[in-house]
């Protein structure tokens, strides 16, 4: 297998399931040279990812991922190559952890109202400082009660995690849980002066073809790329979002958007045995 790249991946310190350092080792196992940990809104995980990173000689990008809102969307927008030291990055995004956590603290009346009982003391407790759905989720199934209830809710004894998030917690959901999103030019803005460049994640996940325009004018405030290549993306939405990238002077990246156990992340651990994300892409971003 020839060496490749992932820019895109998820810890306990947002939403994902392993630490910094259970990854490091499972990208070592997949033969993975340059990563970047794109924790959501929070780069606490940051040092510890590259302190393991180098005791396997994987080169680290620092990065993040920060939920932004533009016009009608809620779009992820990555920071890469930023300064995980800047002092407005940290006091920015430690606001959002602030936000996130007195939003949780008001569902859990809702989630009662449903049958449902979230331990607040355990969730935060946990390494997580954005806490993602995921980590609600977690939690909350470590309740057998808890777990009835889904299963009667869901009509079923196995089911996912998406199908837990639209059912309870999506916009139409009981217990909805938005997430805390900057508007999409003081995200852009902020990574710049953090010595970054801004990069839309998985863009098909978001948008259709007939709504490139939003990638146009997210250009113009500042835009430096499109995450072309993703687990979230087919072959002809990889294809077209690298001919727009190219098209526009956009940079290319790609990423697994690895979490350790959501629905899709068991085709992501052998994700790179069939496919993966070239090492020439990194090769080619002139800025990182």
């Amino acid at each position: 297998m020839e060496k490749a790249i992932d820019l895109q991946m998820h810890s306990h310190y947002s939403d994902g399931s392993k630490s910094p350092t259970e990854l490091i080792k499972f990208l070592v196992k997949k033969k993975i040279v340059v990563a970047a940990l794109t924790d959501h809104n929070t780069i606490h995980g940051q040092y510890e990812f590259q302190a393991a990173a180098k005791k396997f000689n994987i080169k680290t990008i620092h990065a993040v991922e920060i939920y932004t809102s533009y016009k009608k969307y809620v779009l992820h927008i990555l920071g890469y190559n930023i300064d995980i030291n800047n002092s407005e990055l940290h006091d920015v995004l430690r606001e959002t952890q602030t936000k996130r956590k007195r939003l949780i603290e008001s569902i859990v009346p809702k989630l009662k109202k449903v049958g449902l009982i979230l331990n607040i003391s355990e969730l935060f407790s946990q390494p997580a400082t954005y806490i993602g759905v995921a980590n609600v989720v977690r939690v909350i199934r470590k309740d057998p009660k808890n777990e009835k209830v889904i299963q009667k809710a869901l009509g079923k004894k196995i089911y996912d995690f998406f199908e837990v998030y639209i059912k309870f917690f999506s916009k139409d959901g009981p217990c909805h849980l938005p997430e805390i999103a900057l508007p999409a030019k003081q995200a852009i803005d902020l990574i710049t002066r953090a010595g970054g460049v801004s990069v839309l994640s998985h863009p098909g996940w978001h948008l259709g073809f007939n709504e490139d325009y939003i990638i146009s004018e997210l250009q113009k405030l500042g835009l430096r790329g499109i995450e072309c290549f993703s687990s979230h993306h087919n072959w002809d939405q990889a294809a077209h979002y690298e001919m727009l990238a190219e098209r526009n002077g956009l940079i290319i990246t790609g990423g697994s958007d690895y979490h350790g156990d959501l629905p899709g992340d068991f085709i992501i651990e052998n994700f790179h045995e069939f496919t993966s994300f070239p090492y020439e892409i990194y090769k080619n971003i002139k800025v990182f």
